[in-house]
């Protein structure tokens, strides 16, 4: 029987790394597009005193489905997984920061 070759980039870890980065880098390019002249800290304190910095992270995680759903059409399933876990530990981490 011959067995089946797995791709280098079909991880977990590449998938989770890939989950957690990619919002992040979107989070970044959304404050550079912005029309600010402002420090990068000083964004984030504002958006945290206005009680954005949630909404505009838990939007900035939409571009996991992007990654998910190339990964799938990949067949690197055991990305798409890390991928899948990456979201589910930022969903966790804006229901806890949405209840304090």
């Amino acid at each position: 029987m011959p067995k089946n070759k797995q791709h280098k980039y079909d991880k977990v870890g590449v998938g989770v790394l890939t989950g957690l980065v990619l919002p992040l880098i979107i989070f970044f390019i959304v404050y550079l597009t912005g029309e600010n002249d402002m420090s990068f800290l000083d964004y984030i304190t504002g958006m945290r005193r206005m009680q954005a910095l949630v909404k505009i992270g838990s939007l900035c995680v939409f571009t996991n489905v992007g990654a998910f759903w190339i990964f799938l059409h990949l067949k690197y399933e055991k990305a798409a997984r890390g991928v899948l876990g990456a979201t589910i530990l930022y969903a966790l981490l804006v229901l806890i920061l949405r209840a304090g």
